[in-house]
């Protein structure tokens, strides 16, 4: 008995079979590739209110970053605050990083300590030169705080454009944007309502404990690293492109010879 592929194959006009080729080829091309760029705690900056500690401990970046390249944050209460900070005055955080250009964000978190309801949170911090979200100037800082339920998995902390929630915050004249705190988006969600920001720059990404609206429990929290994705800067390899003109190349041929 004939394979029943054999004969389904044969069928196959020869423009056919070749366009089922140049699918196939296309199909299986590399995806959009991404630059993962790895950024110390130890080099951030910190800061926070009322009641806070930092603390330098060992971590597993202590071989690229220095010795005790973690960082440990507490706050006596959870309405007190620590942050870190890292900017464009870090060691390699990305060049030309916008929020219209945010793959996404991963800390690794070792160690978490908390009421089940404070979670610790990311904040992105740039300015709107539209003026289009309310704030008292343009040359006021925004935050995007993320605000949602639960914010770790395991040990990672990770921060997706298209899925984690964030409402917008003036930090300059101190007050929430677009609705209030409960007022929350996507950042690709506020990219979509305000296009103007995709080419803003984020000049700032904080990881911060506490600011609860009561409770007197304390909170601590280790990061051992933030990694930072953005679109890659490597063009696609030209042997990509070469096969893809070949495949091209090769269907020209059979479409001729079909029709002499």
């Amino acid at each position: 008995m004939k394979s029943l592929k054999y004969g389904f194959f044969k069928q196959i006009p020869s423009f056919s079979a070749a366009a089922v080729a140049l699918f196939g080829l296309v199909a299986i091309a590399s995806p959009a590739k991404a630059d993962t760029t790895v950024l110390c705690p130890s080099a951030a900056n910190q800061a926070g209110a009322g009641s806070f500690t930092f603390t330098d401990v060992a971590g597993p970046l202590d071989g690229t970053c220095g010795a005790n390249s973690a960082v440990k944050m507490d706050v006596t209460t959870e309405t007190d605050y620590a942050r870190l900070m890292w900017d464009s005055s870090v060691t390699n955080y990305p060049a030309g990083l916008t929020l219209g250009n945010l793959v996404g964000l991963s800390a690794s978190v070792p160690a978490f300590s908390g009421q089940p309801g404070d979670q610790p949170y990311y904040m992105l911090a740039f300015t709107d030169l539209s003026d289009s979200l309310g704030q008292t100037a343009n040359t006021d800082q925004i935050l995007m705080l993320e605000f949602q339920t639960t914010t770790l998995s395991g040990t990672t902390m990770a921060f997706d454009p298209n899925a984690t929630q964030v409402n917008l915050y003036d930090n300059t004249s101190g007050f929430y944007l677009e609705g209030g705190q409960p007022d929350t988006e996507t950042l690709a969600g506020w990219l979509a309502t305000f296009p103007l920001l995709g080419a803003e720059s984020l000049q700032q990404v904080r990881l911060g404990i506490g600011l609860a609206g009561g409770g007197t429990d304390p909170e601590s929290i280790t990061v051992n690293s933030l990694a930072i994705t953005t679109p890659s800067s490597v063009p696609e390899p030209r042997g990509t492109s070469l096969l893809l003109v070949t495949a091209l190349l090769g269907v020209g041929l059979v479409v001729r010879r079909r029709a002499s």
